[in-house]
């Protein structure tokens, strides 16, 4: 006992040397007589009087021994004195939890700190849960009971610290034991959300009991997460995070062992294997959102990875952040991440991010954002982004409701956006409001203080309610209102829809503001059979007027601003232009080869007369199907040898995938597109046709670097009526590019 003493006191005198240098320190054990320090990161240690935890290689927390887990630690904090258990500061990159059996549960958070914990284990010895999953509902998948007598001991005072029926969990427990009795009685459960434990299953044994490793603690260097480190290059001023998992910190903003350098650090590479940003990382949390100046002023780039799925609040709040490069697989945005930074140009959020949380833009300098169908999107997220002059509105949105004094925000989205010109809302979406989700709608407070707002054009017919959607109306606060606004913009809706309905009912259109959205059906089908017209048997005279007209058309149906009057001039000059389309006439020089030629030689063949019909006039000429073939064929391979492509583009966007594009040709019928990983083009060949200028080759080998050309071609019916093609000479320039 008195080594184990020393060794404890040895390390808690190490953890105390390293807090006063910013850098949060390492320990092997956690103290066994009462020493937390809340500045270390812990890898085993004591949680009751006969009972053990490890976290192993494998990022499991194992409680082992015998009787209650009950021993926690306290510590002072910036928030006073708070109690932890051993693991706190490594909880996040926690995957899974083993308690084994000889261990009960006392406590009622006992594993509350584990939030990106997919996986619980628990043994025959304990038969209640209490609270302990209280904040790991979002991300736990199987949960694992190896008793049959768990206590139903579910009520309202604690029905939230358990995942819903609904969430995705299945809970694997025995058949017709009172453990399921109890839950499905005290939570609802259905057979959608168990699977039953076999009797002669046996509980997991645990062989991996290597305590995991935690980046050793130098000046620039050190732990920033279970298997994570940064770096930071004095020279450069680079900060690198490398590892894999979670990147966290500990219980406070300056136990980020780079924190020292705060002022200094000008550019953040996350390395491919982090999957998790911390809250704070480069940003200090500020309740009131005040004009304080940035903890990191000079940081001014970031690079994430396509494995970062979630960066946590605050994580860039008022830094000197300038530029992001963002990757498909970013998943979720959470509060104030980038609010208040410089952050300028367009947002081009990846297609797999499914959340944006409040204030997470909001006062940046961005220009235009996308905004992905279906995603969750908390409030005031692009608030006070003056920059920003047109949005739309996809469809399928989940507006969140947040409270913040006494107003309940739902989704203030663009409020304040003083230069916001034009709205396009291109449908409704779901409100959660106190647990009672409203569909078909849109959040309350969505363009508040807008004042330059001209434009709304409501492309759905289906909104049936709006919140609060009312202009000053008697007992709605002005600042936030749904749409408060001084201007009177004009609202662009269909004639006898139930938008229409719901926004007169709501006091907003009014004769002067309400301009209805033409009729585009006849317009859309002119369109339609305008491109299944084959162009290339006409001049090109013609073909240009008629390009020319079907262009302008799409360009209509694009804007439903549209007048109705504009719609159908579009019709018309279309129709019109199809109508006047010109055949090619044929070209002598391009006549049948047996044909023989006139000559002024003497020696060559006397050409010869056209045969006459006995009762008078001309024979008519017959062409065979042979010789119209090889005519069309001559007509394809000159038009080819005209084509000349004269420009080609690849890059690498996205996550193994390659956009290639080049300028359009005026005789190609269409071009053949070929990507290969060897220079030659004689193996590994992925090969596209197409009638556009640009492809998009996808599902390639990551970090392979890939050559690609294109060519154009014509075409032309054989004898047999079949189409054949004629190819001009691949483009003379192959591109290279990296696939990322």
């Amino acid at each position: 006992m008195k080594l184990k003493r020393i060794l404890s006191l040895l390390a808690a005198t190490t953890m105390t040397v390293t807090a006063l240098t910013g850098a949060m320190s390492v320990s092997a054990i956690s103290a066994d007589d009462g020493e937390y320090d809340p500045n270390a990161y812990y890898t085993s240690g004591r949680c009751g009087e006969n009972a053990n935890w490890l976290i192993n290689t494998d990022c499991t927390l194992i409680i082992s021994g015998t009787g209650e887990m009950s021993k926690c630690y306290e510590a002072q904090t910036q928030n006073g004195t708070l109690s932890y258990w051993g693991w706190e500061n490594a909880a996040k990159g926690i995957q899974k939890l083993v308690v084994e059996e000889g261990i009960s549960l006392k406590s009622d958070y006992n594993f509350s700190s584990l939030g990106n914990l997919t996986e619980a284990v628990f043994p025959s010895t304990v038969t209640n849960l209490h609270m302990c999953l209280s904040t790991n509902r979002s991300n736990l998948k199987d949960v694992w009971i190896y008793t049959k007598d768990l206590e139903n001991t579910f009520d309202n005072s604690n029905l939230a610290a358990y995942p819903n029926a609904g969430s995705g969990t299945k809970w694997h427990i025995y058949q017709n034991s009172t453990t399921e009795n109890s839950l499905r009685d005290g939570l609802k459960l259905t057979d959608n959300n168990i699977e039953y434990i076999t009797e002669d299953q046996k509980f997991p044994e645990i062989e991996n009991r290597t305590p995991i490793e935690v980046a050793e603690v130098t000046d620039t260097s050190g732990p920033c997460g279970l298997g994570c480190k940064y770096i930071y290059d004095k020279k450069t001023k680079i900060l690198t995070i490398s590892g894999k998992g979670p990147m966290f910190s500990g219980l406070s903003v300056d136990q980020w062992g780079y924190y020292k350098y705060k002022d200094e650090i000008t550019e953040v590479v996350v390395e491919e294997g982090i999957t998790y940003i911390g809250k704070c990382a480069f940003g200090k949390f500020d309740n009131q959102m005040s004009e304080k100046s940035s903890e990191y002023p000079n940081l001014t780039k970031l690079t994430l990875p396509s494995t970062v799925k979630i960066i946590e609040n605050n994580a860039f709040y008022r830094s000197g952040l300038e530029t992001i490069s963002f990757s498909e697989g970013l998943e979720k945005i959470r509060e104030a991440v980038f609010a208040y930074t410089p952050l300028s140009g367009d947002l081009n959020l990846p297609k797999s991010v499914n959340q944006v949380g409040p204030y997470s833009f909001s006062g940046t300098n961005i220009t235009s954002v996308n905004l992905n169908e279906g995603m969750v999107l908390g409030d005031q997220a692009f608030e006070n982004c003056n920059l920003i002059k047109e949005v739309t509105i996809p469809k399928g949105l989940i507006y969140l409701r947040s409270i913040n004094g006494q107003y309940a925000r739902e989704n203030s989205t663009f409020a304040r956006c003083e230069s916001l010109e034009k709205v396009i809302i291109k449908g409704v979406g779901t409100v959660e409001e106190y647990g009672d989700d409203m569909e078909n709608g849109l959040g309350e407070c969505l363009f508040t203080r807008c004042t330059s707002l001209k434009e709304i054009i409501i492309d759905c017919k289906d909104i049936e309610y709006v919140g609060a959607f009312r202009l000053n109306s008697a007992g709605v606060s002005q600042e936030y209102g749904t749409f408060w606004m001084e201007n009177n913009p004009t609202f662009y809706i269909y004639k006898n829809s139930t938008t229409e309905k719901t926004l007169r009912n709501a006091g907003y259109l009014k004769e002067d503001n309400t301009v209805y959205i033409a009729d585009f059906s006849k317009l859309e089908t002119a369109i339609s059979d305008a491109e299944s017209v084959e162009t290339d048997k006409y001049t090109d005279e013609s073909v240009s007027t008629f390009t020319q007209a079907l262009d302008a058309g799409k360009a209509i149906l694009e804007d439903l601003t549209s007048t109705q009057d504009e719609v159908d001039s579009a019709v018309k000059a279309i129709n019109d232009a199809k109508n006047a389309l010109e055949e090619k006439k044929s070209d002598p020089s391009e006549s049948d080869p047996t044909t023989p030629s006139d000559s002024s030689d003497p020696t060559s063949p006397t050409k010869p007369t056209t045969p006459t019909n006995p009762t008078g006039g001309n024979v008519k000429k017959t062409t065979s199907p042979a010789q119209k073939a090889s005519q069309a064929k001559a007509t394809a391979e000159k038009a080819i040898k005209q084509a000349k492509i004269t420009s080609l583009t690849a890059k690498a966007k996205g996550k193994k995938k390659i956009t290639v594009s080049w300028k359009k040709v005026a005789k190609a019928v269409g071009y053949e597109v070929q990507a290969s990983i060897k220079k030659n083009f004689k193996k590994n060949v992925i090969n596209k046709v197409t009638t556009k200028n640009k492809v998009v080759f996808k599902k390639l080998k990551s970090k392979k670097k890939y050559f690609v050309r294109v060519r154009a071609y014509a075409t032309y019916k054989d004898a047999k009526g079949k189409t054949q093609k004629v190819y001009s000479k691949w483009f003379k320039s192959k591109k290279k590019v990296k696939v990322k």
